[in-house]
């Protein structure tokens, strides 16, 4: 019970370590690009079985300070719960991303390949996850796929006089793992990241909203501009 306890407190230090410092994403840099955006991703996670799993996700993000819709995602996948902590999943991505805000699009198509591990306190208080996923990615204009690996670490305390609203933290990093001949910005190495601070109200075992705030911050080459964006990102989370 105390290493029970003990180990409690760390996570939760880690928590409010976390929603202090991931909002401040730093990069020095002669100039950087900024927008302000909003993103509305709907998560719908399915019990396929005893051990199958499925998930779609539909995500429209709304840029050029929130006037334009930049890019629509669609994201399903199967997953495979090799214990009631760990899934393994594979899935496809589809997304239409606007040239330079306009109505125009170029789409991307993405298969990927991930493992989360999410796992709880044992007085179901504290909920912590880890998703890491490896993607393959079919850009327009190149014949050759570009490789990214991307992990993303979050935490969920609840707020224990009101077990249905969450304080919601995550930090994730995403890393190319190969030179891209056509494309300088998608060379190998740390290619971007995403910190994101917010609270979340379940209406029921089957449904959740979360909404915060998301610093995104995308490392550019050497004469190119880094790309910062405050995003105001809302998910709807369904469970079946």
């Amino acid at each position: 019970m105390k290493i029970l306890k003990q180990k409690q407190h760390s996570l939760r230090t880690l928590v409010a370590a976390l929603a202090m410092t991931l909002l401040s994403t730093t990069h020095v840099q002669a100039s950087v690009n900024s927008d302000f955006q909003t993103w509305i991703p709907i998560n719908i996670n399915l019990k396929l079985g005893e051990q199958l799993r499925g998930f779609l996700e539909f995500q429209p993000r709304i840029g050029d300070d929130t006037s334009h819709l930049t890019t629509m995602i669609i994201r399903p996948a199967l997953g495979w719960a090799v214990t009631p902590t760990v899934t393994l999943w594979a899935g496809y991505l589809m997304s239409a991303d606007s040239i330079g805000y306009t109505d125009k699009y170029l789409i991307e198509n993405r298969v990927w390949q991930g493992l989360t591990w999410k796992d709880m306190t044992e007085d179901k208080q504290f909920i912590w996850e880890m998703r890491n996923r490896l993607e393959e990615r079919f850009l327009p204009r190149n014949s050759d796929p570009s490789i990214r690996w991307r992990t993303r670490f979050r935490f969920e305390q609840l707020i224990p006089a009101f077990p249905a609203i969450s304080i919601i933290a995550s930090e994730e990093l995403f890393i190319n793992l190969s030179d891209n001949e056509n494309n300088r910005q998608l060379q190998a190495g740390l290619q971007q990241n995403r910190a994101y601070i917010g609270l979340g109200y379940r209406f029921s075992p089957e449904f959740q909203i979360e909404s915060g705030y998301l610093e995104q911050h995308v490392w550019r080459r050497a004469g190119s501009a880094d790309q910062n964006n405050s995003i105001w990102m809302t998910n709807l989370n369904i469970n079946f």
